[in-house]
């Protein structure tokens, strides 16, 4: 086995400074052991449930793209051994909570690399209690797990001999992570610094210089060998169509103008005290650091930029780009230490983890797991349905996702984005379960302000289309007042059933639950009777039992 390349700097404790790791240490047990907490029971965010909703969806064969889409075969046994999809979140948390903590070794074992074992530990238990590590570093996204990997590469790049293996290695790690998100082309000036100061502690010989380049060229070959081999499976490799989505996801990737989501690095900083300290410290005694190593130091930092380009600085995307920043703040750990108390220093670190865990407020987790119930009671088998995020992992998602960039995606496509899907799906069901702050679907069904964000004849198919059922299901139907007649396109072909009363069909008398097959037509429905009446889809679809959950069935980040 390699042999670790040694610190370059405070190797030992200094000016008669006690050894604090075993206090770091434990540290680092008690906030692991919230995190588990956190993950069995914290409220599920949208984009958990849209990842998931991949993972089934490519078990049960349908299209994605080879891209940002490798967690799918990598977890896709989850989906076998969950009841429900809520379960099956919770499975896929604890599996990228262990991510998270091999991301804590990789923050210590690079930390390591400049200074000694204690403030390297403590560099760990910073980025693990930081505040949005805390309540995002182990949610099942792919971010978790791309921060493992990227976090383990620079481990290697900066502890490791460099042998063929370890360079092997290091190019295999940055080439997964790519596949799984391609954010990871982010962390490229964390690498640079790296190998920057790699090269000149080899006093910049060819030998070395060869083997840090040969770490870029495995992560491409690596990286396009995966595309291949994932895209043979998914049955979608082609070159044009990996540049045609990697042109669009990095143009959305950028933004111009005010970073839309800096107010989450204004709550982030506030949740994370001591990462904000070290961060500071670190940056105030760079010019104070031989220069190679406050290269290699400032490049590790470097990420931070990102705040500044990249689009979607989302809570859960701190935990990943603080990896290399907490690592290389172990200098500003340092600094604090000896001039104050490194023991102080972790006992407020894991306070504030433990105060964010306990100020987090309720979790809506059981509301989101009644829904799903609820969907098994009154559906027996997968159907096409419109929803927000992909609550119903066992069913088949007809629409995009409706987050704000998915929104003004819709938006952009102009006229007859929902009308086009049912012209050619068979989508019997519509879910109205948003997040307050961002009712979609409700909004269009309700009337509220929100709607404005879709055209109108978005809004028009879909309140002519649905009709309630339960709480947020609204299934395909039309109900007609009493002594009342509508005209009715049905835009989902299927059984309907006869509800409240005697209904006629294009001149035809159907008694209340009678059942009924209809293609996509417009048919002329009449209501003689004294109480509302009308059609909805489904054979005498079952009510569930149980009181629909209050809202909220979501909460903020």
């Amino acid at each position: 086995m390699d042999q670790i390349a040694a610190p370059t700097v405070d190797c030992a404790p200094q000016n008669g400074a006690r050894d604090q790791s075993w206090f770091a240490l434990a540290g680092l047990a008690i906030i692991a052991l919230i995190q588990v907490h956190f993950a069995l029971s914290r409220t599920i965010n949208w984009d958990e449930f849209y990842f998931y909703g991949q993972i089934v969806d490519f078990t049960q064969g349908e299209s994605l793209r080879p891209l940002q889409t490798l967690h799918v075969q990598l977890l896709q046994w989850i989906p076998s051994i969950a009841s429900t999809g809520v379960d099956g979140i919770i499975i896929g948390r604890l599996v990228m909570l262990a991510c998270a903590l091999a991301t804590a070794f990789c923050v210590v074992a690079i930390a390591g690399k400049f200074a000694r074992r204690d403030y390297a530990l403590t560099a760990g238990l910073i980025w693990l209690a930081a505040g949005f590590t805390m309540q995002h570093g182990w949610s099942f996204r792919t971010d978790p797990l791309a921060a493992a990997l990227i976090a383990g590469a620079m481990a290697v790049l900066a502890r490791s001999r460099l042998s063929t293996a370890c360079v092997l290695l290091a190019g295999v790690l940055i080439g997964i992570a790519g596949m799984v998100t391609l954010k990871s082309v982010l962390f490229a000036p964390a690498f640079a610094g790296l190998a920057w100061l790699r090269w000149s502690e080899a006093k910049f010989t060819t030998k070395t210089a060869n083997r840090v380049v040969a770490i870029p060229i495995a992560a491409g070959t690596a990286f396009a060998v995966l595309y291949v081999w994932h895209g043979s499976i998914l049955g979608d490799g082609t070159a044009s169509t990996a540049t045609s989505y990697a042109g669009n996801v990095g143009g959305s990737m950028l933004f111009a103008g005010w970073p839309i989501y800096l107010h989450f690095a204004v709550k982030g900083a506030i949740l994370s005290v001591s990462a904000v300290a070290t961060i500071a410290v670190t940056i105030a005694v760079l010019v104070k650091r031989p220069r190679d190593e406050a290269i290699a130091i400032a490049g590790l930092i470097a990420p931070l930029a990102a705040l500044l380009i990249y689009r979607n600085t989302l809570p859960y995307f701190y935990p990943m780009l603080l990896v290399p920043v907490i690592a290389a703040s172990v200098i500003g750990i340092a600094a604090i230490a000896k001039r104050y108390s490194l023991r102080l220093l972790l006992i407020y670190t894991v306070v504030s983890g433990v105060v964010v865990w306990a100020v987090d407020g309720p979790s809506r987790m059981e509301q989101q797991r009644d829904i799903q119930i609820a969907a098994d009671t009154i559906l027996t088998e997968p159907i096409g349905y419109f929803d927000f995020p992909d609550l119903l992992p066992a069913h088949r998602k007809a629409n995009g996702f409706l987050t704000r960039w998915g929104i003004e995606s819709t938006y952009a496509r102009g006229q007859g984005y929902f009308r086009s899907i049912l012209e050619v799906e068979t989508v019997p069901l519509l879910l109205t379960a948003e997040p307050e702050q961002n009712p979609t679907l409700l909004a269009i069904m309700e009337g509220l302000p929100q709607q404005v964000r879709f055209h109108e004849e978005e809004r028009t198919v879909l309140r002519a289309t649905y009709r309630p059922f339960w709480g947020p299901f609204w299934l395909a139907g039309r109900e007609v007042s009493a002594g009342g007649s509508a005209q009715y396109e049905v835009l989902v072909p299927g059984p309907y059933t006869v509800t409240g009363g005697e209904v006629s069909i294009d001149g035809v008398a159907y008694d209340a639950g009678a059942l009924i097959n209809l293609e996509r037509e417009f048919v002329e429905l009449s209501n003689a009777g004294e109480v509302p009446a009308g059609i909805i889809w489904g054979d005498k679809l079952q009510v569930p039992d149980h009181p629909v959950p209050k809202r909220p069935y979501w909460r903020g980040f």
